[in-house]
């Protein structure tokens, strides 16, 4: 008697621990839908009003002049999906019109932000012009590639 109460313990403790550890996996992987789109974990809400750019279609954040540390590679720009659009953003960032991206972010979904992220390469100190190329993607489950943008701007590395 005794010793199967002991058995239906150990059961019951096994139970809990594999429904804890199977929880906490799925809390914790990387967050991918059924249809392959990795949403970017590192994204936040964002509940900062952008200025009214009329009554356009996909809306854009612009960037003006942004200054990073020289030889940092966490940068402290933040990569919007403004609210009110019907897409994931997906952001690749180069230095330069023609190069390699130094940052590509993952999906990025509608009223959210990244707000730091590490590049693959730090910059010397400097002026750069950095490409913000914005690949946008339905939500359809179909993740069809829509309109997009290359947004330019000034980078101050000091």
């Amino acid at each position: 008697m005794k010793k199967n109460r002991i058995i239906i313990i150990c059961i019951a403790l096994f139970i809990v621990l594999a429904g804890s550890f199977t929880a906490y996996h799925f809390i914790h992987s990387s967050q991918e839908n059924t249809s392959g789109v990795v949403i970017d974990k590192d994204a936040t809400e964002w509940k900062k009003e952008l200025p009214n750019q009329g009554d356009q279609g996909i809306k854009i954040p612009g960037y003006g002049n942004l200054s990073v540390g020289a030889g940092e590679k966490k940068w402290n720009i933040t990569l919007l999906n403004p609210e009110g659009n019907n897409c994931y953003f997906k952001y690749n960032i180069t230095v330069g019109e023609h190069s390699d991206p130094i940052y590509t972010s993952d999906y990025i979904e509608p009223g959210k932000a990244i707000k730091f992220f590490k590049v693959n390469k730090s910059l010397n100190k400097g002026d750069y012009t950095i490409y913000m190329n914005i690949e946008t993607y339905s939500m359809d489950g179909k993740n069809t590639r829509m309109n997009g943008a290359s947004v330019k701007a000034n980078l101050q590395a000091v």
